[in-house]
């Protein structure tokens, strides 16, 4: 990530962030340039989660997406939320394990949630993304490629699927030889949190609708029609 953002042309900052473990949490800067608003990204990079507040802070980032479970109710025992069911009903049925119980992932959403809450003095936009669902929603063509990225053999289908994200909204990034799926994820939800500024229409809200939930962060996916 860029050491000094004060000596570069005046940029909007954007952050996605794939929660994982301690070891294994990737953070991707996304700039926007207000000359001409041509977009850039840093190499996506791993990161702690007071390191991605600090660049949150020094940057002055106008929006995070976290892929992570940013909000829960105590009364869904079973650890799926209404948007989360809304989710599942929206992928094809050999995909609807993409969306996990929070009772299964308990780190995921605890990582998210304390990483929200640092947030919430710095960043003004802190939303909840969905990075692999997304990109189905986004390259419907690539759905192959989408299923795959995951999976030990999936090198080449997430390079071709970080190829695509990048061409399609003409951002600039360094020419890499490696793309790991972490890598991938957090460019996407970088790209939802700068969507959400810029392109709001397409993204659709799901809402969490249990009357005791809390937390911070609504849940936002691409829709299919995603333009550029």
């Amino acid at each position: 990530m860029l050491d000094d953002p004060t000596q570069v042309t005046p940029s909007i900052f954007f952050l996605g962030v794939d929660i994982a473990g301690a070891s294994n949490t990737w953070v991707c800067e996304l700039a926007e340039r207000t000359s001409d608003g041509r977009l850039s990204a840093e190499t996506p990079a791993k990161a702690t989660l007071v390191d991605i507040v600090s660049r949150a802070e020094a940057v002055d980032a106008a929006g995070v997406a976290i892929d992570a479970q940013l909000t829960c109710a105590l009364s869904e025992e079973k650890g799926f939320r209404s948007s989360d069911d809304e989710l599942r009903r929206r992928l094809p049925r050999d995909c609807i394990n993409w969306v996990a119980s929070q009772n299964s992932l308990m780190a995921v959403p605890v990582r998210g949630r304390q990483l929200a809450e640092a947030l919430s003095p710095i960043v003004g936009t802190i939303i909840e993304t969905h990075p692999r669902a997304c990109l189905l929603f986004l390259l419907p063509g690539m759905s192959d490629d989408v299923k795959t990225y995951k999976k030990d053999d999936g090198e080449a289908a997430t390079k071709r699927l970080w190829d695509a994200v990048t061409t399609r909204f003409m951002i600039q990034v360094p020419i890499l030889n490696k793309v790991t799926d972490g890598m991938l994820d957090a460019l996407v939800c970088a790209l939802v949190a700068w969507l959400y500024h810029r392109q709001p229409a397409d993204l659709e809200h799901l809402p969490h609708t249990a009357a005791d939930k809390r937390g911070r962060g609504p849940f936002y996916m691409m829709r299919e029609s995603v333009s550029t």
